[in-house]
């Protein structure tokens, strides 16, 4: 896709203690919008004013907005079977991470700790633009998150013993 911020995404969210998937516009999870606007301000850019009708009307999702954000994010919520079969489907055929890299999450929001991280190759940097009072950090959250943030039996690419992400990379390191 030609234009990154257009592009779907998946995150995981924690909240609640309950790990919950979703699919959606990327420019959906920059948390904050108003720091987000800021630091375009910043630059010299022209931007406009906060629209009401834009995400909900959310200027920043944080513990308070973390119900009524969710709750309206519903449509974009996808289970994590359906991204384990998309990559069960595509596994056999993807020379690398890289070919089936629209499935993993860019990012992980841990609403019951207030932390952000992301991990992507390019884009907006999601965890720099978090609600006051929250952590953010740029971190492969995929394997380096402790299993009572992120426990394995979450983790779609997960089969078993085998672990397909570990797979793909070890493919595409061979190629």
């Amino acid at each position: 896709m030609s234009d990154i911020e257009d592009q779907k995404v998946v995150v995981v969210v924690r909240f609640k203690g309950k790990i919950f998937w979703f699919r959606s516009d990327r420019d959906l999870w920059v948390l904050d919008v108003n720091k987000w606007r800021d630091e375009f301000i910043a630059h010299g850019y022209e931007v406009p004013e906060f629209q009401e009708d834009y995400r909900f009307g959310i200027r920043s999702v944080n513990q308070e907005t973390a119900q009524q954000f969710l709750d309206s994010m519903f449509e974009f919520e996808v289970q994590r079977d359906e991204l384990s079969i998309e990559l069960a489907n595509r596994f056999t055929t993807a020379r690398s991470w890289w070919d089936v890299s629209d499935l993993f999450p860019i990012m992980f929001v841990n609403f019951d700790d207030c932390k952000v991280a992301g991990f992507y190759p390019d884009g907006t940097p999601m965890e720099r633009y978090i609600p006051d009072g929250w952590e953010g950090e740029f971190i492969d959250f995929a394997n380096d998150y402790p299993e009572d943030v992120f426990p394995t039996s979450e983790k779609f690419w997960v089969q078993g013993e085998s672990d397909l992400l570990k797979l793909l990379n070890e493919k595409g390191a061979s190629n």
